[in-house]
């Protein structure tokens, strides 16, 4: 998208630039009494054409900009979303390293190793992967759908110690754990603390609070 929008930006200012330096077509009032209207119409045509192209130019590259900032933005609250749950839930077991699996999403999997290089849950080391439904998810502590969610893939994990956290609008009706959607321009949860209890995690009574209904 970078790559496309330099090169549209680039466009729009040589085109902006031809335009520019185009000489004007003028004609002495004193000259040919039909030429002359049609310099004035010339000369206000290109120079319409002009201001159309340098605008655009300033302008396209910054809704470009502002979108891929929300983009950006909203992926980075997910991130932390993500982390904090697993600081307010209990797991059965404890393990030396703890599992963020993320179902058939690359960008997002990189985007969590790099976020969460640095960081540990208690003591645990973090290791973040991308899975898919052939995927043993035996090692996973919490998966992550950013799309829709595969039929029956929660019941398979529906006995499993599994923190799941996903998007789809009927997603803790399927058995998912944590909901997360947007209202009012900001990215809100929903906690299913029954599913939670099922397969033997522990959620704390401040995440809950904090939950809302959609």
């Amino acid at each position: 998208m970078t790559q496309i929008r330099r090169i549209y930006t680039d466009f729009l200012e040589y085109s902006a630039l031809l335009i520019s330096d185009y000489p004007s077509y003028s004609v002495s009032p004193r000259g040919d009494y039909f030429w002359y209207p049609c310099s004035i119409v010339f000369n206000t045509v290109f120079y319409l054409l002009r201001v159309a192209l340098v605008v655009s130019a300033v302008l396209c590259p910054w809704n470009y900009s502002a979108a891929e900032e929300s983009t950006g933005r909203e992926l980075q609250i997910k991130v932390a979303y993500l982390y904090h749950f697993t600081k307010f839930t209990e797991w059965p077991s404890v393990s030396p390293v703890f599992h963020y699996c993320v179902y058939e999403d690359a960008d997002f999997t990189n985007l969590l190793r790099q976020s969460y290089s640095n960081k540990t849950i208690g003591e645990a080391s973090i290791e973040v992967k991308n899975i898919n439904a052939q995927t043993k998810l035996d090692d996973c502590q919490l998966i992550y759908f950013s799309q829709a969610v595969p039929a029956g893939f929660l019941e398979k994990i529906g006995k499993l110690a599994i923190l799941s956290v996903g998007s789809q609008q009927d997603f803790t009706e399927l058995g998912g754990i944590i909901y997360l959607f947007e209202e009012d321009q900001k990215l809100r949860f929903f906690v299913n603390n029954a599913a939670a209890s099922n397969v033997g995690l522990k959620i704390s009574s401040q995440l809950i609070k904090l939950s809302k209904e959609p």
